[in-house]
């Protein structure tokens, strides 16, 4: 398996300005920023490969819905299909 390459290794800062819901853009958490900065990665084949199937194998078992709960916060709903 190749090793992947963490942008944190190349100098590569990401920041998050906003997270986008529903369409709705919405402030980003302070701090989410730095609490992801490990985990930003150029990833391998491989890696994309095993994203696809698990993604693949969630749509098939699982409906996936995206709504406004009464709060006004954004909520993503996974249900078991039957």
């Amino acid at each position: 398996m190749d090793k992947p390459i963490y942008l944190i290794d190349l100098g590569i800062k990401v920041v998050v300005t906003h997270l986008e819901i529903g369409g709705e853009k919405i402030p980003t958490p302070v701090g989410l920023s730095e609490l992801l900065e490990p985990a930003w990665v150029i990833p391998t084949e491989e890696m994309l490969e095993e994203r696809k199937k698990l993604n693949q194998e969630i749509e098939a078992k699982y409906e996936c819905s995206t709504y406004k709960n009464e709060k006004g916060r954004w909520v993503t709903c996974y249900t078991k299909k039957k």
